[in-house]
């Protein structure tokens, strides 16, 4: 039997039942912080973990197009989408709300955390085996960054070649919920002094989770 997206429930949406096994293990996915072992009334017995982590910025816009009329219209002040509202107060007030508390979204931050506490605690964990994954370097150079499903599942080059070949006809980017899937996204959106303010508050924040911030202030090759 081969895995697919639809045999991974998001905890969010689906109960643990709906996972079904593969090579032994049951994968399922998770945004929630520091409980691994109940979740909305599930027992949950996670035995390894995948954290996966974006830098601080591509995952700021990510989000406030996931919350936009474009995907969930979820946003605390509503707006249709990023490209609509960039440059205006608002953009700024949600990029200020990030800044300051690493969150714009306060409902679902109650279950994830802040961006860099949710990060940090995972980085820091060692009570389970662990592998700690940017999201860069799984789309730049997938089947070396996942190289440790081959311990893990028994899996040879050409099994994860099509594992990743079928993720990514399931993903394709839609400019919805698989918006742009492009490295440094942010630099289409957030001028260079917002840049520069964010990194002189959390700059030494990103670079503990692996971001550099003179990586952040530069913009991606085009």
């Amino acid at each position: 039997m081969q895995a697919s997206a639809k045999e991974i429930p998001d905890l969010h949406e689906r109960p643990l039942s709906d996972a079904k096994e593969f090579r032994g293990f049951r994968f399922f996915k998770h945004h929630a912080g520091h409980n691994l072992t109940k979740w909305q009334g599930q027992d949950i017995n996670a035995t390894h973990i995948i954290h996966i982590r974006r830098n601080p910025l591509d995952v700021f816009a990510s989000y406030l197009n996931f919350i936009s009329a474009n995907v969930t219209n979820t946003a605390s002040i509503p707006f249709e989408s990023v490209e609509s509202i960039v440059g205006t107060d608002l953009f700024d007030l949600y990029f200020s709300s990030f800044t300051i508390t690493g969150h714009i979204a306060p409902r679902f931050s109650v279950q994830t955390g802040d961006y860099f506490s949710h990060n940090q605690y995972w980085m820091n964990y060692a009570d389970k085996p662990i592998a700690r994954i940017r999201y860069e370097d799984l789309l730049h150079n997938p089947v070396t960054t996942l190289g440790f499903l081959k311990d893990w599942l028994k899996l040879g080059d050409e099994d994860l070649e099509a594992m990743l070949e079928r993720a990514g006809k399931s993903t394709k980017k839609d400019g919805k919920f698989y918006w742009r899937q492009e490295e440094k996204n942010y630099f289409n959106f957030l001028r260079p002094e917002q840049i520069d303010t964010f990194l002189k508050y959390r700059g030494d924040e990103c670079l503990a989770l692996g971001y550099d911030p003179e990586y952040l202030r530069t913009p991606p090759a085009r």
